[in-house]
Order: C-alpha cells, then sequence, then structure tokens
C-alpha cells in the first residue's frame, strides 16, 4: 500500500514539474540559460537568466545562474584585462628608452590588475580553468610589480 501511494506522490511531482517546466516561459529560458552557462557563454546566459528571474523571481535555477554567470563574467573581463594591460607592458618594456614616466605606467598597471583580483570571488560552481587563468594573469601582474619595486624593509 505504502509503495503504491509514493508511487502515486512521485509520479503526480514529476508530472506537476514537467509540466512547470514545459509550460513556463522562466523555467524554459533558465535552462537555456543553464545550457549557455556550461557552454562558457556566461555574458548570454546572464541575459537569458535575467530575462527568466524578470518573469518568475521565484525561479531559483534563473537566480542561481544569473549569480553565477556575474561571476564568471567578471572573471573573465578580468583575463581580458590582464592580457590587454599585459601587452601594454611588455611594450613599453621593449622601447629603447624606459623612462621612469614607463615604470610609473607599470606600477599603476599592476596595481590595478591586483586590485581587481583580491575582489573577484569565485565559488565552487564557477569553471576551474576560468579560475585558474585568471589567478595566473594575477600572479605575473604581482611578479612585475615585485620585480621593478622591491618592498623596502
Amino acid at each position: 500500500m505504502f509503495k503504491k501511494f509514493f508511487t502515486a506522490i512521485l509520479i503526480f511531482t514529476l508530472l506537476i514539474g514537467l509540466f512547470l517546466v514545459g509550460f513556463s516561459d522562466s523555467y524554459k529560458l533558465s535552462l537555456e540559460a543553464r545550457m549557455k552557462y556550461f557552454m562558457g557563454d556566461y555574458k548570454e546566459a546572464r541575459i537569458l537568466a535575467k530575462e527568466a528571474f524578470d518573469l518568475d523571481p521565484y525561479n531559483k535555477m534563473a537566480f542561481s545562474i544569473l549569480a553565477q554567470s556575474k561571476i564568471s563574467a567578471r572573471l573573465l573581463d578580468y583575463i581580458e584585462d590582464s592580457k590587454r594591460y599585459l601587452k601594454k607592458i611588455e611594450e613599453l618594456s621593449e622601447k629603447g628608452d624606459f623612462s621612469e614616466a614607463d615604470r610609473i605606467k607599470i606600477k599603476f598597471y599592476c596595481e590595478i590588475m591586483i586590485g581587481k583580483y583580491k575582489k573577484l570571488s569565485p565559488t565552487v560552481m564557477t569553471d576551474k580553468e576560468l579560475y585558474e587563468n585568471s589567478t595566473k594573469a594575477y600572479l605575473e601582474f604581482k611578479k612585475i610589480h615585485e620585480e621593478l619595486f622591491p618592498a623596502k624593509n
């Protein structure tokens, strides 16, 4: 008797879930956002999750994907910024006449990127490769900063 009752409740719950997902635009969008997120398209995932969350603020999947995609997009932006700044540093260091103004620019670039890294807050759900790449960039800026501007004792 208990098995039949439990099975009936389980089937009923699954049908309700399928009905909600099948007919709710919010859940359709959040599933699409989830797929985009796991494919690495964090910006598109954030847009879709935001639409889903706007349609249904009780959609927990949309909320979690929205939060997670914001974090991943910040990490991605950090990596892109680091590439741009490292290229500028390389251009400055390859010049024949390396001036004090160039050293100050490099110091400024390094301090910006070191400060930005400290504000990043990855979670357990964050793509490990994305986090590792941002950490590598951070360590590169830290190394450059320590080489050009050693700490005074």
